[in-house]
């Protein structure tokens, strides 16, 4: 026996510029710290899974709305709602294409504003279950759509933008104009929070706040020089104790709000993700959303390349990624009532999301965690065996032996993840199996450069990964 090694499973994905600096990652899980009470100090979870609530329909989901106990919702050119009890209810037909946004205001019953940011720019009112174009020659060609202080707020493509009267998203005056001037750029997106509505243009975001004057209400209040690289990546995030926005800005970094400071949240990896994006020319592709649970937050940010998933307890990124997919299927995240609901960018279904379900509606949830590198240089290693602990025993009580006799697939690669050896399976145990061990043998060398390891579970069972270890030589220099 040689020397037993801890194997670090990672906290978080954090590939290098070059894979072979390092190429660590976690896709469709995401670390939690323990803590001295635990096993170990950081333990690895699943992801959560989807079950469906509504089928697939004619496009995408591109915005959700929850409203008491009605969830709206736009799929491809659709407008509808789905009750508590999963029906699905048809209002009517908006532009196809186009970033959409749907706020709500305190009328009674409450009025749905939507706004589509198209080529020339649509607006729209639901009353009463009936939805009609606003027409009206103030505005024109809006980009986006907030509510506030009873306020509809409709940036316009020119810096200015207009709001409409007190819990009426259709009555316009031309008058009630407000204008962002602290530089000379044009307006992206606004989004209210708190006592404030943020307006993001290329280059900057200006705070205006409802100063209750007569005339016209709101008033600058600051404004900081970061703009916004692409307004679908703005995301409101709304928990108990903390309301904050999160953004892409024009320097490829993301930006979480902290007073009038757009703080850095984003590793070198996901900026880099986003340069290569934007200097394709694909930088409106952005778009992400946001959801909060179990005393956290998540942002996810996806393109049709990758989705990156930002945990704001620890500050750590982690990949998601769909069966089949180069990204996450989903596109809209919100709480509804007491669960969270979510909308699938390609088929149009609504799903709920939960962590007590273990694949997305039917498809594999793929588990996959690519260690950070193992190695002694300028020494190569020997393996002699890999221990990995992880929850036993998680079998179904299901005909099907993916569920009842899960597996979980290990393999390796000695140069930076271009090639990976034929992976060996492990069994994860029937229902109550727990009294096992995970262990290979016989592992092979790796020279100087290291080594990455790859666990991965498509099961769906409850995955949960406390720590790993190497039995390990190193190696004279002849032997590698």
């Amino acid at each position: 026996m040689g020397r037993l090694v801890p194997l670090s499973l990672g906290l978080r994905s954090n590939a290098a510029r070059n894979k072979q600096a390092g190429a660590a990652k976690l896709t469709n899980c995401f670390a939690e710290e323990q803590g001295e009470d635990g096993k170990n100090q950081w333990i690895i979870y699943a992801s959560e899974g989807l079950r469906e609530i509504r089928p697939s329909a004619s496009g995408g989901v591109r915005e959700l709305l929850p409203v008491g106990d009605r969830l709206y919702a736009v799929a491809g050119a659709t407008v509808l709602y789905i009750t508590a009890g999963g029906s699905a209810v048809f209002i009517g037909n908006i532009d196809p294409a186009g970033n959409v946004y749907m706020r709500r205001n305190r009328a009674e019953p409450p009025q749905i504003g939507i706004v589509v940011a198209g080529a020339e720019g649509t607006a729209y009112v639901i009353e009463d279950d009936v939805i009609e174009q606003i027409t009206s020659e103030y505005l024109v060609s809006p980009i986006g759509l907030a509510w506030h202080d009873g306020y509809g707020i409709y940036p316009l493509p020119n810096g200015r933008y207009l709001i409409s009267a007190i819990d009426d998203f259709s009555s316009i005056d031309g008058l009630d104009e407000g204008v962002c001037e602290s530089k000379p750029d044009e307006l992206v997106r606004s989004e209210a929070i708190g006592r404030l509505v943020a307006h993001f243009g290329t280059d900057s975001i200006e705070f205006h706040a409802n100063v209750g004057d007569a005339d016209f209400p709101y008033e600058r209040q600051e404004a900081i020089g970061i703009g916004c690289l692409a307004p679908r990546s703005v995301a409101l995030v709304e928990t108990p104790n903390l309301e904050t926005l999160i953004w892409v800005a024009p320097d490829h970094t993301v930006r979480r709000l902290e007073g009038y400071s757009g703080v850095v949240i984003s590793t070198n990896e996901v900026s880099d993700l986003i340069q290569a994006l934007a200097s394709a020319g694909r930088a409106n592709e952005l778009s992400a959303t946001a959801w909060a649970g179990s005393g956290r937050f998540f942002y996810a940010l996806s393109c049709e390349d990758w989705t990156k998933v930002y945990d704001s307890r620890t500050g750590f990124w982690h990949d998601r990624k769909s069966y089949g997919l180069n990204r996450w299927r989903i596109s809209e995240a919100r709480r509804w009532g007491n669960r969270i609901v979510a909308g699938d960018h390609y088929t149009g279904a609504i799903y709920e999301m939960s962590d007590t379900f273990f694949d997305e509606a039917g498809n594999y949830l793929v588990k996959e965690i690519v260690t950070p590198y193992v190695h002694a240089f300028p020494h190569g290693v020997r393996f002699n065996a890999l221990f990995l602990d992880i929850a036993l025993g998680v079998g179904r009580n299901d005909p099907d032996p993916h569920m009842s006799d899960p597996t979980i697939l290990i393999d390796w690669s000695n140069d930076g993840g271009a090639s990976w050896c034929v992976p060996r399976e492990e069994k994860l145990g029937a229902i109550g199996q727990r009294n096992r061990r995970i262990r290979i043998n016989r592992l092979g060398v790796c020279g100087p450069k290291g080594r990455l390891f790859r666990f991965r579970i498509s099961a769906p069972v409850e995955t949960v990964v406390m720590s790993a270890s190497v039995d390990m030589d190193i190696l004279e220099p002849a032997h590698v």
